[in-house]
């Protein structure tokens, strides 16, 4: 018996073929998670025994565990849905929300019915009235006896925008889309590498059409969570990911981050309501387009509503494209589904895909 040393540390592996499950064990690790899909397992490992893993020709890629959390995003206002019933916030004519109005371009193509939205987030109110009826599924990967219901807010608010029926003067880009409440935040917006490896294994398993990320993770691009979203991406899910709220107000310098400095991504950078790039949306050559995220009133959780400013607000309204995209060309690849959001775009200067808002301002038809 392996007499195990008191420091040890959760990791992932990547092997080149099958991950090493009987090694890593008799080298005294506990295993919590094998991949499906991928060469990869996580186990808690003593740091003594490390080396000896490394060692192994097959292993391509070790990571210790990485904490990611949400961007930072601009709370505005918080409505109750009393208040919302009695302010001018309501409105009469459905779908006349400024930011949808702006991405539906000459209006929608399709209800987003039938279309599987997963949101990797902090959950979703799954009693919330706006959502209720086109939540579906889900999973806490934090706590996996526990729904996915959201103790943070962020994931309704991406969820309403995305799919929100038409009630309280809120409505979705995409009404009638399934959605999936894929929980890998705790309630301070905070969770880690593995869980978010789980999220999107999740998806996979789950045949999601479109994955919305809205996590940052800093630069550096980790082999596992590449490999990962490439293969959810190679199973013909789009993955939707916010480019980062780390940009400067001159909009130079590289700052988008990761799941949305993975190649396999569709980045997503924010506007506001001149569409103009919002000072704090992040810039690079990884951005491929545009849309609105500067106070965007959705819904919240405990059955609020609350205007918001972020790329992952800009994120929720590509996502809610994306599910309309699907439904209209369910045979399209993701990389027709890249090549339709560039050609329907509404370019934005300076001419051409750029570094701002990448193909421009997104629009469903």
């Amino acid at each position: 018996m392996i007499k195990r040393p008191k420091s040890e540390s959760l990791y992932t592996f990547m092997y080149c073929k099958m991950p090493k499950i009987a090694k890593i064990r008799n080298f005294g690790g506990r295993v919590f998670y094998v991949s499906r899909y991928t060469p990869m397992v996580t186990a808690m490992v003593p740091k003594g025994y490390i080396p000896k893993l490394i060692s192994d020709p097959d292993l391509v890629y070790i990571a210790k565990e990485q904490t990611f959390s949400l961007p930072f995003y601009y709370v505005k206002k918080v409505f109750s849905p009393s208040t919302m019933r009695a302010t001018q916030i309501i409105r009469k004519k459905k779908g006349s929300l400024w930011n949808i109005a702006r991405v539906l371009g000459k209006g929608r193509i399709h209800s987003g019915k039938g279309i599987r939205v997963g949101v990797i987030d902090t959950g979703i109110d799954l009693n919330h009235p706006n959502l209720a009826p086109n939540i579906k599924g889900g999973i806490n990967i934090i706590q996996p006896s526990k729904p996915p219901q959201d103790d943070n807010g962020h994931g309704t608010h991406i969820a309403g925008t995305i799919g929100a029926i038409p009630y309280q003067g809120v409505v979705g880009v995409a009404p009638k889309v399934s959605l999936y409440a894929i929980k890998v935040l705790n309630a301070s917006g905070t969770g880690s590498l593995s869980d978010l490896i789980k999220g999107i294994e999740w998806g996979i398993a789950n045949k999601m059409d479109v994955l919305n990320i809205s996590i940052s993770g800093g630069k550096k691009i980790h082999p596992v969570l590449e490999k990962v979203v490439n293969e959810a991406v190679r199973r013909g899910i789009i993955v939707v990911a916010a480019a980062g709220n780390s940009g400067s107000s001159s909009g130079q310098g590289d700052h988008v981050e990761i799941p949305a400095r993975i190649a396999s991504t569709i980045a997503v950078s924010a506007l506001n309501k001149a569409n103009k790039r919002a000072p704090f949306s992040a810039t690079g050559k990884m951005v491929d387009i545009a849309a609105p995220g500067v106070d965007i009133l959705s819904t919240y959780r405990n059955k609020k509503y609350a205007v918001l400013s972020g790329t992952s607000m800009a994120t929720a309204h590509v996502s809610g494209v994306m599910a309309l995209y699907k439904a209209v060309y369910p045979q399209y690849s993701v990389n027709s589904f890249v090549k339709l959001m560039a050609k329907r775009a509404i370019d934005l200067p300076p001419k051409g895909k750029d570094a701002s808002t990448g193909y421009g301002l997104i629009q469903v038809s």
